[in-house]
C-alpha cells in the first residue's frame, strides 16, 4: 500500500471516529484541517475555492463532499432549504433564477458585498472592459449590454464616451428597475435570455455581454444573436471567467482560452485575457 493511500485511510478513519463527537460542523472541519496539516496536506473548503491551484489534489470526507465534473450538475434547493448569504452573497444566485438575482440587485446590502468582495474585483472588471472598448466606440454610438444588471458597465462606458446611447436587458426585474433609474433616457427590457434576443437585426454599434454566457444553456445560439443585433462594422464584446479556476455552482460552462475560441470560431473572435481580473475577453468585429 502506498504512503499516500495510507495517509488518506488514516484521515478517513480519524474523521469517522470523531464526526459524531465534535459539534458543530465548523469544529469538525477545524479538526480535519489540523489533521491534514500534520501530513503536509490541504482540505477543501479552505475559505476560497478559487484559491486552490487547478493542478492540486484535494479531498474531504465522502459524507460531506461529492466530486463531479464541471458542467455536469445543476444547483437546486432542497425542500427545507432557503436562500441565504451566510456563506457568501453568491449563494443566493447560484440557482440562476430571476428571484435569486432580484435578491442581489434589489438589496443594497447584498449589492455592496457583491461589488466590493474579492478586492473590488467586479468594479475593477467593468473598468478594464471599458478601457478596452472605449476606443472602439463612435462618439454617438448606440450600445447594448445583454445581461446588464443595474447598468454598471454602461455607466463606465458612458463616462468615457458621454455621447453614447445606452440600452440593455436583464432577467431580473429589480436590475432593470435600477438601470432605468440610473439612465432615464436609456432603453431597458425585462427579458429572460434563452435562445433569442428581442431586437431587430443590426440595432447597435456595439454589443456587450459580460459574465453571462457561462450561465446559459445555449451559449452558441446567444452568441449568434449578439452578432445578429450588431451593425456591420460594429463590435461584439464577450467576457467570461477563466474556467480553469472558476468553480461557481451557478455556472454551466467553464471555458479556457482554447475552448472559448472554438465556441466563437464561426465569427472569428479574438480571445485574450484581461490584465487585472484575468477574465477572458472575446472581440468579434462584425
Amino acid at each position: 500500500m502506498s504512503l499516500s493511500l495510507k495517509i488518506l485511510r488514516s484521515l478517513a478513519n480519524a474523521v469517522a471516529g470523531f464526526a459524531e463527537k465534535i459539534r458543530p460542523e465548523k469544529y469538525q472541519l477545524s479538526y480535519l484541517r489540523q489533521l491534514a496539516a500534520r501530513h503536509g496536506q490541504s482540505i477543501v473548503p479552505a475559505g476560497n475555492y478559487d484559491s486552490v491551484p487547478k493542478d492540486e489534489y484535494v479531498y474531504g470526507p465522502k459524507n460531506r463532499f461529492l466530486l463531479v465534473p464541471k458542467n455536469r450538475y445543476r444547483a437546486v434547493l432542497l425542500p427545507d432549504q432557503k436562500k441565504s448569504t451566510d456563506l457568501g452573497v453568491g449563494w443566493i444566485t447560484e440557482d440562476n433564477s430571476p428571484e435569486g438575482y432580484d435578491q442581489l440587485w434589489g438589496d443594497s446590502a447584498n449589492l455592496n458585498v457583491y461589488t466590493t468582495e474579492g478586492g473590488h474585483a467586479r468594479e475593477r472588471l467593468k473598468k478594464e472592459i471599458a478601457d478596452y472598448a472605449a476606443s472602439l466606440l463612435p462618439a454617438s454610438a448606440h450600445i447594448a449590454d445583454i445581461g446588464c444588471g443595474v447598468g454598471d458597465l454602461l455607466g463606465e462606458l458612458s463616462a468615457r464616451k458621454p455621447g453614447v446611447r445606452v440600452s440593455g436587458l436583464d432577467f431580473s426585474a429589480k436590475a432593470v428597475e435600477a438601470a432605468r433609474h440610473t439612465f432615464p433616457a436609456g432603453e431597458f427590457l425585462h427579458h429572460v435570455i434563452d435562445r433569442t434576443l428581442p431586437y431587430p437585426d443590426q440595432s447597435f454599434d456595439a454589443v456587450f455581454c459580460t459574465d453571462v454566457l457561462e450561465h446559459l444553456e445555449h451559449p452558441r445560439l446567444v452568441a449568434a444573436e449578439l452578432v445578429r443585433i450588431c451593425k456591420k462594422g460594429g463590435h461584439v464584446i464577450i467576457v467570461v471567467p477563466d474556467g480553469d479556476v472558476d468553480q461557481f455552482f451557478g455556472h454551466y460552462w467553464f471555458w479556457d482560452k482554447e475552448r472559448l475560441t472554438t465556441l466563437l470560431s464561426p465569427w472569428n473572435a479574438k480571445v485574450s485575457r484581461l490584465p487585472d481580473t484575468r477574465e477572458f475577453i472575446a472581440h468579434i468585429s462584425v
